[in-house]
């Protein structure tokens, strides 16, 4: 196992990172942050830019549970259970990065 430094690693990298970097502050943002939806964007855009890099109903369920936590009116149980869903997500997003960028040659 070694890595190569090529753009698709280095980007898929840098989504590992954001992925890390969104999912600790989810816990201090307030939940009508904008950046966990930014974060989604730019996974969308990495998603279709790298055909088959990442599943596409696993980062539309986070960017839908992303996209439910602003609401205000939910009820304490159901923000647990979305914040738990999208960390799922985060778990899956640095899972098959690190899948493509150190396995796959």
């Amino acid at each position: 196992m070694y890595f190569r430094f090529t753009l698709f690693n280095a980007l898929t990298l840098a989504v590992m990172a954001l992925t890390v970097w969104v999912a600790v502050k989810r816990f201090t943002w307030r939940l009508e942050s904008n950046w966990p939806l930014i974060y989604y964007a730019a996974l969308v855009v990495y998603m279709h830019s790298f055909q088959g890099s990442l599943d596409n109903y696993w980062v539309f369920s986070g960017a839908i549970c992303a996209l439910f936590l602003r609401f205000e009116f939910l009820p304490r149980p159901l923000v647990i259970v979305l914040r738990a869903l999208e960390m799922i997500v985060f778990a899956y997003v640095l899972w098959r990065g690190a899948v493509l960028a150190f396995l796959l040659w």
